[in-house]
């Protein structure tokens, strides 16, 4: 059996402009950004050859293809509906929480906030995506989540489509290997002067914000070690490959296998940002979330 050229959400896409009467009104029904909705279809658009509506000064409006077209794609999405529900699949997703964020909250803060969360909502679906900034706001801009926390994008400009605010700060704190003796209390970013770091590799929201701060300081930022993710910047300081600068709320204060966590003076905060769909309603679930956080 050939492939279809229409996939579910393109249906979506095309019964919601057609009963909203307008994109912007597909898009608030979608949760969707409108460049994505007007992307969707025009990509169904040009996989059929043909133009299912025409654009007005007051919204849209089926052309007589659009019309024709129009059952026999509602009657494809019920089909697709009817085969989850006899897969025993809920027909909606209204208690499916999709949140992405990168390794430093994904290790103690999103954990504990979604656990609570979870204890007041029973039943809530979670889904959660971990990638680099970028990737993030990608996914979001594609639907595929519905909220990003992110390493506030310092200078760079805000993708299209999407809106982001304040939402937490973490100081830095530095990792040493246990046990490492003629090391300052309270070391500043001058004492890490060309010493080799553990640090996480470029791409990374934390790893530009590092390199910024100590640009600004005039200290040599030396990246002996890099690594793909936090969990093995700490195994690679306890193993006496290098000091770690990390975001302190990747390592909560207390005990810490192999290493000693110390408080970096020096380097700014790290500043969060809350991104989400611009116009999109932001569910209640997600709007608890971000209290807990």
């Amino acid at each position: 059996m050939p492939a279809p050229a229409a996939d579910a959400a393109d249906l979506r896409v095309f019964l919601a402009v057609a009963v909203a009467g307008s994109i912007g009104g597909a898009a608030q029904r979608l949760g969707r950004t409108q460049p994505a909705v007007t992307a969707r279809l025009q990509n169904l658009e040009r996989a059929w050859s043909t133009r299912l509506f025409r654009r007005e000064a007051r919204g849209t409006r089926l052309t007589p293809e659009g019309a024709r077209l129009l059952p026999l794609a509602e009657s494809a999405l019920r089909g697709l509906l009817e085969l989850d529900r006899a897969a025993g699949l809920p027909a909606t997703r209204e208690t499916a929480l999709r949140v992405g964020a990168g390794d430093a909250i994904g290790r103690e803060r999103l954990p504990r906030a979604l656990a609570r969360l979870a204890r007041e909502r029973p039943g809530l679906e979670i889904r959660v995506r971990e990638a680099t900034g970028a990737g993030l706001l990608d996914a979001l801009r594609d639907g595929e989540i519905d909220l990003a926390i992110v390493i506030r994008p310092s200078g760079e400009r805000v993708p299209p489509g999407l809106d982001l605010a304040p939402c937490l700060r973490s100081e830095v704190a530095l990792l040493l290997p246990r046990g490492v003796t003629r090391t300052p209390r309270k070391p500043r970013a001058a004492w890490l002067d060309g010493r080799g770091l553990v640090v996480l590799q470029r791409g990374s929201g934390f790893r530009r914000h590092l390199e910024s701060a100590f640009a600004a300081a005039g200290v040599r930022f030396n990246a002996a070690v890099e690594v793909g993710n936090l969990s093995l910047v700490r195994r690679f300081v306890a193993a006496g490959l290098g000091a770690a600068p990390v975001p302190a709320i990747a390592f909560p204060p207390g005990t810490i296998p192999g290493v000693e966590r110390r408080p970096l003076v020096g380097v700014p905060p790290l500043a969060y940002d809350r991104a989400v769909r611009a116009g999109a309603p932001l569910p209640a679930d997600l709007t608890r979330l971000l209290e807990l956080l």
